[in-house]
C-alpha cells in the first residue's frame, strides 16, 4: 500500500508548467466562509475587513448596525474610527454612529504634524459619514508632496493615490504609478510584491486599477508584472483571518478586471488516465475562478503530445471539448495513447496562451513467476531451481552458506502480455525478526528478464554477519503503473561460515560492525610527584630574593641622591608604573597565574617605557645645558 501511496504523491506533482499562465486560483469560497465567520467579531479591525470582503464578493451582508452602536472605541485611534465608519457605511449602518467620530477625524486634520496615513483615515472616516469634501485640492496635494519627500514608501504612495482618488486628482496617481510599479520587490524572478507585504501590495493594486479605469486608460502593469503580481497573490491564498481575506480578495480582482486577464491552466482532478479511463480534464480560469473573457472554447487545443521516455509524437493538434454546464472545465480525450503506458508532455494551448501539461498513463504489471535458484559462488555445479507463481510462497526454507549464492530471476509484462521496464525493481532480504535489512536493485538484462544475484559470502556484511533467517520480498513500481508489486516470495536461510554469529549476538568478526556494550575503559591519572622538603623551598626563596636584600643594603650604606631628580610629572610615573610592576611580580608568587600577571603587565609596561624614555630626554636635556 506505501508503494501505491509513493507512485500516487510523484504523480500528484506532475502539473501545468509555463511562465506565462498560472497553475491555480484563488478560493473565493473559501475565503468568504472564513469572513462570514468574523461578521459577530468583537474586534473592530475584524468586522470592517469582514463586512468589506463580503461587500467585494456581492455576498448578503447581515445586520450589524446594533453591534457596530456597542463597539467600545478610542476616540483618539484614528484607524479604529476609520474602521469603525466604513463597516457602517458599507451595512447602512450610519445611524448607529456616535457624534464623536466627526470630532476625532477633524481633529486629525487640523494636527500639523499629521502622518499620510492618519490623513487617509480622517478623510475617508469623513466621506463615510458624507463630510469628506476637499475645498481646496491644490494645497491638499501640495501638502502630500511635502510629505512624500519625507517618507517615499510604498505604503504611503498608496494612501496618497488614495487620497488623488478621493480629491479627484487622478492625473497626478497616472503620472506616477508606473515609477511605483517599478520599486516592487521581486523574489525568486516569479513573484512581485511591495514592502509591506499584502496590505500594500493590495492598496496600490487596487488604487491603481482603478484610477486608470476612471481616466479609461490601459493599465500601466505590463503582461510580466501582471503574472508576477498574481503569483505572489497566489502564495498568500492561504490566509486565514478576516484582513488577509478581504485585501486578497481586492488585490485578486483588481487584476482579474484587467485586459487581458492573467489565466490559469490547471489540471482539475486526476493527473493519469487508465485503461479504463482515458480522459484528463483542465480547468482554464482567470485569477479568481472565472471563465476568461473573449475564449471560445474551439480556441483550446492540445498542439501536441510528446512520450518523454523516447520523444515520440502520439498526438497533434487534438481540441479540447468544453464540459456541458461549466464553461471553465475543458476534457482532453487520451483514448489513442491509453494503451502505451508512461509520461507524456501536452503542449496545451488556450487562445493566445499556451502552458505544458505532464500527465501520466497508467498501465498495469504482471509477474508470472519467479526462478529462485542456489548454486556455487564458482559455478562448477548447476543450481537449483525453484520456479514460484505470482503471488505464493515458497514451500518451504531454502538453505545457502557462505559458498554459494542465490540467483532471483523474473520478468514484468503489462495488460498486453509485452515485457516493459520499469524505474523502481528491487529485492529485499531482511531477517524475520526485522533487526537488520539490505536492498539490492534488479537489473534488466539484453531480454528486458529481470535478474539479481545475492552472493551469500559477499552479502554478510550488509547483514552483520548474522547467520539466520531471512525473507526475500520483491519490489515493482513506476511513476506509471496503476498497481505496484510487493511480492514476498519465501524465506532462505543464510549461514555464513567462520565470521557467523547467532542472530542478535554480538559480533566477534573485526571486519564487522560491533553491537553490544565493550569492556568499561579505567583510565588512572598519574600520581603527583612528591614536593621537596619546606626548608629546601625556604633557602631557594631566599637564593632568589638575595639581590633584592642586597641592593637594599647597598641603599642604605651609600644613601639615596634624590637632588639631581627632576621634579616632573614623568619622574613620578616612572617610578609608580616601576613599582607597579615589581609588585606584580610579587604577586605572581603569592596568588596570581602567570596569564593573570602578563594581561595587567603590558599596560604598566608600556607606561613604564614612555615615561621613562621621556624621563632620560629631560636628563640628557639638562645635562647638556649645565654645560
Amino acid at each position: 500500500m506505501y508503494l501505491r501511496g509513493g507512485f500516487l504523491l510523484l504523480i500528484s506533482l506532475l502539473s501545468v508548467s509555463n511562465a506565462n499562465t498560472l497553475q491555480g486560483t484563488i478560493d473565493l469560497k473559501r475565503l468568504q466562509t472564513i469572513l462570514q465567520e468574523n461578521v459577530k467579531s468583537k474586534d473592530i479591525a475584524s468586522l470592517y475587513y469582514a463586512v468589506k470582503g463580503l461587500a467585494l464578493l456581492n455576498a448578503d451582508l447581515p445586520n450589524v448596525c446594533q453591534q457596530i452602536k456597542d463597539f467600545k472605541y478610542d476616540v483618539n485611534n484614528i484607524e479604529q474610527i476609520f474602521q469603525l465608519t466604513n463597516a457602517a457605511v458599507i451595512t447602512g449602518c450610519q445611524n448607529s454612529l456616535s457624534p464623536d467620530v466627526l470630532s476625532a477625524s477633524g481633529a486629525v486634520l487640523d494636527k500639523p504634524d499629521a502622518t499620510i496615513q492618519d490623513l487617509y483615515h480622517a478623510v475617508y472616516s469623513l466621506k463615510a459619514i458624507g463630510r469628506g469634501s476637499v475645498y481646496d485640492k491644490e494645497d491638499a496635494l501640495k501638502n502630500l508632496i511635502q510629505l512624500l519627500k519625507k517618507d517615499d514608501s510604498p505604503a504611503n504612495y498608496a494612501y496618497v493615490f488614495a487620497l488623488c482618488e478621493h480629491m479627484g486628482s487622478l492625473a497626478w496617481t497616472a503620472t506616477h504609478a508606473e515609477g511605483v510599479l517599478l520599486a516592487a520587490d521581486e523574489s525568486d524572478s516569479k513573484a512581485l510584491h511591495f514592502e509591506g507585504g499584502l496590505p500594500v501590495t493590495s492598496h496600490l493594486l487596487s488604487t491603481i486599477t482603478r484610477t486608470y479605469k476612471n481616466l479609461k486608460k490601459p493599465s500601466p502593469l505590463s503582461e510580466e508584472q501582471r503574472y508576477k503580481f498574481a503569483e505572489y497573490l497566489l502564495s498568500r491564498r492561504s490566509v486565514n483571518t478576516a484582513k488577509g481575506a478581504a485585501l486578497l480578495i481586492e488585490a485578486a480582482f483588481a487584476l482579474a478586471d484587467i485586459e487581458p486577464a492573467p489565466i490559469s491552466i490547471a489540471i482539475k482532478g486526476r493527473k493519469y488516465i487508465t485503461s479504463e479511463v482515458d480522459t484528463i480534464e483542465f480547468s482554464i480560469t482567470d485569477l479568481i475562478g472565472r471563465p476568461v473573457r473573449g475564449l471560445k472554447p474551439d480556441e483550446v487545443v492540445a498542439q501536441s503530445g510528446t512520450r518523454l521516455a523516447d520523444d515520440v509524437v502520439v498526438l497533434s493538434k487534438q481540441p479540447l471539448t468544453q464540459k456541458a454546464n461549466e464553461a471553465t472545465t475543458f476534457v482532453l480525450n487520451l483514448s489513442k495513447i491509453k494503451a502505451q503506458y508512461g509520461l507524456y508532455k501536452i503542449a496545451l494551448s488556450a487562445g493566445a496562451k499556451a502552458a505544458s501539461v505532464n500527465v501520466a498513463v497508467l498501465g498495469e504489471i504482471q509477474v508470472s513467476s519467479v526462478e529462485v535458484g542456489i548454486g556455487d559462488v564458482d559455478g562448477t555445479t548447476s543450481p537449483k531451481v525453484t520456479t514460484i507463481t505470482y503471488p505464493n510462497e515458497l514451500k518451504e526454507t531454502l538453505q545457502a552458506d557462505h559458498l554459494q549464492k542465490v540467483t532471483l530471476k523474473f520478468n514484468v509484462r503489462d495488460k498486453w502480455s509485452k515485457p516493459v521496464l520499469l524505474q523502481q525493481a528491487f529485492v529485499r532480504v531482511g531477517s524475520t525478526s526485522g533487526d537488520s535489512e539490505t536492498i539490492f536493485v534488479a537489473e534488466p538484462d539484453n531480454t528486458k528478464a529481470y535478474k539479481v544475484e545475492l552472493n551469500v559470502g559477499g552479502i554478510a556484511k550488509h547483514l552483520n554477519y548474522n547467520s539466520g533467517s531471512y525473507s526475500l520480498t520483491i519490489y515493482l513500481g513506476d511513476s506509471a503503473v496503476s498497481n505496484p508489486i510487493a511480492w514476498s516470495v519465501g524465506e532462505v536461510l543464510f549461514n555464513f561460515g567462520k565470521d557467523a554469529n547467532a542472530v542478535g549476538a554480538a559480533l566477534v568478526s573485526p571486519t564487522g560492525p560491533h553491537r553490544g556494550a565493550r569492556a568499561q575503559i579505567a583510565h588512572a591519572f598519574r600520581s603527583p610527584e612528591a614536593r621537596p622538603a619546606r626548608l629546601v623551598s625556604d633557602v631557594f626563596a631566599c637564593a632568589c630574593a638575595a639581590p633584592l636584600l642586597l641592593l637594599l643594603l647597598l641603599w642604605a650604606r651609600l644613601g639615596i641622591n634624590f637632588g639631581n631628580l627632576p621634579l616632573t610629572p614623568s619622574v613620578l610615573v616612572f617610578h609608580l608604573a616601576l613599582g607597579g610592576s615589581l609588585g606584580l611580580y610579587g604577586l605572581l608568587w603569592l596568588q596570581l597565574t602567570m596569564f593573570d600577571t602578563m594581561r595587567y603587565l603590558l599596560p604598566l609596561a608600556a607606561i613604564t617605557f614612555l615615561s621613562g624614555h621621556r624621563l632620560l630626554r629631560r636628563l640628557v636635556k639638562d645635562k647638556t645645558q649645565s654645560r
